[in-house]
Order: structure tokens, then C-alpha cells, then sequence
């Protein structure tokens, strides 16, 4: 993960590197008979010229139980448009604000229409930093990218520790 400056923000974001991330987080992957989910499941997923979108099962974690990261990034020119990585318990099947524990975003919102409590610095890029409350949002400057995601939700997979935000 990068921590990132506000000079940052405007600068390209390139595709994930598919087969170096997933051998780099292969520990972490799990395979499960049956995930109650729409999204396409890791090793299956919806990968074209515009689009990546996937859900990467992880092994059990003893807080959070059965998860996933589900991940969007959408393209344009072989540049990283919009992206969503999302944190997820994904076992047993929950609301969107009850499943979710942790997740990044860029996609902006209008200033006039966007309360001024979630005007952030780091805009569009931004975190959904409370599990169980999707509203709430913060600033982002280290997740931006599915690496830098897998990167952060490894730790809490590869450590067990609950994910307790700052």
C-alpha cells in the first residue's frame, strides 16, 4: 500500500495484475461449495476490456467468519476509471450495511448535492471505514488500487485480528 498525497489524486490507475496478485494472496483464497452471492466467485469472473468485477472467497476468519473481497474496476483507454473493493462477510447471506466490513471507492460525489461532512480531501477517493454502517466515509490515501486492498485485508486474514477502524 501507498500512502498517497493530494498530488496524487489526478494521476492513472492501471488495471490489476491478475496472475501476480493472486499467487501473491493464494494463502488467503478459499474455495467454498456454495456462496449466496451474484457476483461472479474467484476462479470465475467477469473480466472484458471494460471491466473487472469478481468476488475473491477468503479462508475463515475467526471474528468475521465466512468472507470476501468483491472487487469492481472499471476501464477506459486501459485506464482504471472507477474501482470498489469491498470487504465483505459473504457466509451466511446478509443486508448490505450487516455484511459490510470494510470498503474503497472513487466514485465522486457532486459537491452541491454531497452534505458537507462527507466532503473529503482525498476526493473521489474514498473509505466506507465502519463495519456494519456503509455511510459512513472517510478519507482514502493508502487503497486505490486491488492490490493495495488485498494488501490491507491479508493482514486481518493472515493475522485473525479483528478489523478495527481508526
Amino acid at each position: 500500500m501507498k500512502n498517497r498525497t493530494y498530488a496524487d489524486i489526478h494521476k492513472p490507475l492501471f488495471p490489476a495484475d491478475l496472475p501476480i496478485l493472486i499467487e501473491k494472496f493464494e494463502d488467503i483464497f478459499e474455495t467454498y461449495s456454495y456462496v449466496p452471492v451474484k457476483e461472479k466467485v474467484y476462479p470465475k469472473m467477469k473480466l472484458t476490456t471494460n471491466l473487472l468485477s469478481v468476488l475473491f472467497p477468503f479462508i475463515e476468519h475467526p471474528v468475521y467468519g465466512k468472507t470476501g473481497l468483491h472487487a469492481i474496476e472499471k476501464y477506459k483507454d486501459g485506464i482504471v476509471k472507477k474501482y470498489m473493493y469491498q470487504w465483505k462477510i459473504i457466509i451466511p447471506k446478509k443486508g448490505k450495511h450487516k455484511q459490510h466490513i470494510t470498503a474503497w471507492g472513487n466514485d465522486p460525489h457532486a459537491e452541491k448535492n454531497t452534505p458537507p461532512e462527507l466532503h473529503f480531501k482525498s476526493e473521489p477517493h474514498h473509505h466506507h471505514y465502519i463495519p456494519g454502517d456503509w455511510n459512513k466515509r472517510k478519507d482514502n490515501w493508502e487503497v486505490w488500487s486491488l492490490d493495495d486492498a488485498l494488501h490491507f485485508v491479508a493482514y486481518y486474514i493472515r493475522s485473525g485480528k479483528e478489523y478495527k477502524p481508526k
